[in-house]
C-alpha cells in the first residue's frame, strides 16, 4: 500500500526548513506547544510540525483543507480524539519481537494488538460513515478510503470473527489453585499446582471467614508480591516467575498459548503500521483543533491565510495579535490588534518606539504568523495573506558568553554574519536592539550597512531599534541602494493615539517617521521628569535658589 500521510500530499517533496533553538527561545515557541496540548507525551508530535517551516504552497493548502473538514464534522474529529489513546497502545506492538518471548508472550501481546486493530478500523469506519458535511480534503479521503479497502480484506474479516473466542480463552486464565504439604510442625515443605481457574480469588471479610465464604475468597488476608526498590528511584514489583512453583505455572500456560499462537500467525500480514504512522499527524491536528476553540471561544479571531507564491514575498494581515500573549490572557478586550503590512511598498521594517511600547510584541507576533501559517493552521487576524519564507532568522539580546572570549558586542557581531551565512531571498529575519552593545553611533553606522544587504537581497525584515537615525534614513538608503525590497518605519506606541488617558503606551504599530524628541519629552512628563516638572519639583523643596538670593550675589 501506498504511503498515506494527512500532512503531505503523494508525490510531494517534503520541502521544510527546521527552524533553529534560537529562534524556537525567542519566539516562545514552547510556550505555544502547552497551549496546544497538555499532555507532556503528545508534545513532540506538535513540535514536529510546527518547528518545521513547510515551504510547499500546496501542502499548505492540503493541511488547511484537512483542519477545515476536521472543523466542520465535529463527530469525526471527537471520534479521532477517542482513538488516540488506542493508538498510544498500538504503537508500542510494532516494536516487539513477539516470537521471542514464547508462545505466552506471543498470544497475549499479538492478540491485544489485533484487538486494538480491529476497535480502531471500526470506530473510524463509523465515524467517516457517519460524517455530517462531506470531506473535501484528499487527507482525510484517502484514510477514509483505506480504513473501507482494509476492513473488506478477507484476512481481516476472519481475525476479527475469531478474536474474540482466542481472547476469551486467554482471559479465562484469572487465578490458580495450588496444593501445600506440611511437615509435623505444620511448617510448608512443599507445593503443587492443582489447577488453573477463570476467576480471580479475593479477600474474604471477618464475617465471611465465621460463618462460610464464597469460592474465589481465602482464609486470610489476599497477599501480593512485595515491590522492590531498582536503582534508588524506580519501583517495580518482585518477580513472581523467580519462583520454581510458577515456573510451573508458566509452562502450563504456554501450552494453553501455544495454539492460539499459532492460529494468529495465520494474520502476519495485518497491523497497524499505517495507522501508528498517522498517530503523530491526528496528535498535531486534534490539539490545533483544541487551541483554536479556545481562542475562538474567547473571541480571538483566526482566518485561513490566502498562501500566495514564496517569491512574491508578502505578508499581510488584517488585526493580527500577539498569539503567545493571546493564549496566557485569554481575554480579547486587552489583546492589542496590529496590521502587519509587507510587500511591494516596503519589506524591511525599521521600527522604533518608546521600551515596553510594543515592538517586541509585534516582532515576535509576525514570527508566529507564519510559523502557524506554515504548519497550516489559522493565524490570529481577519483576513491574511502570505507568501512562505525558507527559514525564519531572529537575533535577541542574550547573556554574554565569556568562554568564547570576543565580548558582548564581538558575540552579536558574530552571530549576524552567521545569519548572512544562511540567509536567502525567501527568508524572515528578526533583530531585537541588535548592535545596542556598541555606542550609538557606531550602530547607526554598523546597522545602515546591514540594512542595505537585507534590500540587496530582497528578504522580508523587521529590525526593532531606538537608533532613529536609521529610520529616518530610509528614503536615503531606499534610493543609494539597489533591491526590491525597500525600507519603511514602523513607529510603536504614538502618544496622540492613547486608548486611554491613564495608559503609558497604546501598543499600536503604525507607519511613519520616528517621533524622537517630541516623544521623549511626551515619556518624560509622563513619569514626571521633564524638564518643568523638576524645575517645580527643586523649588518647592527649595533647593532653588530664590531671586533674593540671586539678586543679592
Amino acid at each position: 500500500m501506498t504511503q498515506l500521510s494527512l500532512l503531505w500530499p503523494k508525490e510531494t517533496p517534503l520541502k521544510q526548513g527546521t527552524l533553529s533553538k534560537d529562534t524556537i527561545r525567542d519566539l516562545e515557541l514552547n510556550g505555544i506547544v502547552q497551549a496546544m496540548c497538555q499532555q507532556t507525551n503528545y508534545h513532540e508530535s506538535v513540535r514536529s510540525v510546527l518547528f518545521q517551516l513547510c515551504q510547499n504552497e500546496s501542502t499548505i493548502r492540503y493541511r488547511q483543507t484537512v483542519l477545515l473538514d476536521l472543523q466542520a464534522n465535529t463527530h469525526l474529529t471527537a471520534e479521532l480524539k477517542e482513538i488516540l489513546p488506542l493508538l498510544d497502545e498500538l504503537t508500542q506492538f510494532n516494536y516487539l519481537k513477539l516470537s521471542q518471548g514464547g508462545f505466552l508472550h506471543e498470544a497475549v501481546a499479538r492478540a491485544r494488538e489485533l484487538e486494538l486493530l480491529v476497535m480502531v478500523v471500526n470506530k473510524l469506519n463509523e465515524a467517516f460513515t457517519a460524517v455530517s458535511s462531506p470531506l473535501k480534503s484528499a487527507g482525510l479521503i484517502a484514510l477514509k478510503d483505506r480504513i473501507v479497502e482494509f476492513s473488506k480484506q478477507a484476512d481481516f474479516k476472519e481475525m476479527a470473527i475469531a478474536l474474540p473466542e482466542f481472547i476469551n480463552t486467554l482471559r479465562s486464565n484469572a487465578s490458580i489453585t495450588i496444593g501445600v504439604n506440611l511437615d509435623e510442625r505444620l511448617r510448608p515443605e512443599a507445593a503443587v499446582l492443582l489447577s488453573v481457574n477463570p476467576e480471580q480469588f479475593e479477600a474474604s471479610t471477618l464475617l465471611e471467614q465465621l460463618f462460610g465464604r464464597g469460592e474465589s475468597k481465602g482464609l486470610a488476608p489476599l497477599h501480593k508480591p512485595p515491590v522492590i526498590n531498582q536503582s534508588g528511584s524506580s519501583r517495580e514489583k518482585f518477580s513472581p516467575l523467580m519462583v520454581p512453583l510458577f515456573k510451573d505455572l508458566a509452562k502450563v500456560l504456554e501450552k494453553v498459548a501455544e495454539p492460539i499462537a499459532q492460529e494468529l500467525r495465520k494474520y502476519v500480514r495485518l497491523n497497524g503500521r499505517f495507522l501508528t504512522d498517522l498517530r503523530p499527524e491526528l496528535i498535531f491536528y486534534i490539539q490545533a483543533l483544541s487551541l483554536i476553540q479556545t481562542l475562538e471561544a474567547n473571541n480571538l479571531s483566526l482566518t485561513f491565510p490566502t498562501i500566495a507564491p514564496s517569491d512574491q514575498r508578502i505578508c499581510n494581515v488584517k488585526e493580527a495579535y500577539n498569539l503567545l500573549l493571546a493564549v496566557q490572557k485569554l481575554d480579547a478586550t486587552i489583546v492589542v490588534k496590529n496590521d502587519i503590512t509587507f510587500g511591494e511598498d516596503g519589506r524591511i521594517a525599521i521600527l522604533t518606539g518608546p521600551n515596553q511600547g510594543g515592538k517586541t510584541t509585534f516582532m515576535q507576533s509576525m514570527g508566529l504568523v507564519y510559523v502557524m501559517a506554515q504548519a497550516g493552521l489559522p493565524v490570529p487576524g481577519t483576513v491574511a495573506e502570505i507568501s512562505p519564507v525558507d527559514a525564519i532568522y531572529t537575533h535577541y539580546p542574550i547573556e554574554e558568553q565569556l568562554a568564547l572570549g570576543t565580548g558582548r558586542f564581538g558575540d552579536e557581531a558574530q552571530r549576524i554574519r552567521s545569519i548572512f551565512e544562511k540567509v536567502t531571498r525567501n527568508s524572515l529575519v528578526l533583530l531585537n536592539e541588535s548592535l545596542s552593545t556598541t555606542s550609538l553611533g557606531e550602530g547607526t553606522y554598523l546597522a545602515r550597512d546591514i540594512v542595505r544587504a537585507f534590500r540587496q537581497i530582497g528578504l522580508l525584515a523587521i529590525f526593532t531599534t531606538h537608533m532613529h537615525d536609521l529610520a529616518t534614513a530610509v528614503d536615503q538608503l531606499n534610493s543609494e541602494t539597489d533591491g526590491d525590497s525597500a525600507l519603511f518605519s514602523l513607529v510603536a506606541s504614538k502618544p496622540d493615539e492613547a486608548i486611554q488617558p491613564e495608559q503609558k503606551h497604546n501598543y499600536r504599530i503604525l507607519p511613519g517617521p520616528p517621533i524622537g524628541r517630541s516623544y521623549a519629552e511626551h515619556i518624560a512628563a509622563q513619569y514626571g521628569i521633564s524638564d518643568n516638572q523638576l524645575q517645580a519639583l527643586l523649588k518647592d523643596r527649595a533647593l532653588l535658589p530664590s531671586k533674593n538670593d540671586k539678586d543679592d550675589s
